[in-house]
Parts: structure tokens; sequence; C-alpha cells
């Protein structure tokens, strides 16, 4: 019984530490083009940087954004990174860790290759 009050006081300090942390560094910027960059860094080591740009479309509320970016972070001692772009194809995600989906689309085709039905 000590024991399972000890393992519960330790899970609690451990989670409100993960709790406490703090955004040691942020640093944003938007240009006139819809261009931007962002980066920032936690003190429990956690990294992303991210950048961007905004292809405006012909009607209101259209268009498109082309982003591309990487976060890290720490887990059980291996850091783990993640890069990714994100457009109109989608959210691409790519990292030692994370299984490698470049054939899906050859499986499951385009976009542009769905067929609508409307019942």
């Amino acid at each position: 019984m000590k024991t399972i009050v000890a393992l519960c006081l330790v899970a609690v300090a451990l989670a409100q530490s993960n709790q406490e942390a703090k955004i040691v560094n942020y640093q944003y910027g938007i240009e006139e083009d819809g261009s931007f960059a962002a980066t920032f860094e936690t003190t429990n080591g956690i990294k992303a940087q991210e950048d961007g740009i905004s292809y405006p479309g012909n009607v209101p509320e259209s268009g498109n954004y082309v982003r591309s970016g990487s976060y890290s972070y720490e887990w059980e001692g291996v850091t783990y990174t993640v890069t990714w772009t994100a457009d109109e194809n989608g959210f691409h995600p790519e990292g030692d860790h994370l299984p490698d989906f470049s054939h899906t689309r050859e499986h499951i085709g385009g976009v542009e290759e769905v067929e609508v039905s409307v019942a």
C-alpha cells in the first residue's frame, strides 16, 4: 500500500512539473506579402518553427496557405523531430519515428480523382 501511495505522489509531482513549462523564446514576424515566420522554445525542451505564405483566391474567403516547419520534443531520453509541409494537398509530416506514407497517394489516388455523388 505504501508503494502505491508513493508512486501516486511521484506521478502527481511529475505531472505538475510538466504543467509548469514556460515559453523561453518566441519570435513571430509577418510581411506585407502575407508571408510569415514563427519560432518558439519552452523550458521543457519543446522547439518549433514554422514559415509560410498566403496565396489569396479570386473570391473572398478563398485562397491557400503554403506552410512548412518542424517541431521537436524529448520523451524518455529520446529526442523526436518532425518536419512537415502543409498545402492544398494536405499535411505531410516526416520523421525517423513516423511511418513512410509517401506511397499512399499511389494507392488511393489524388484529390482530383475523387468522384462526388449527390444523393
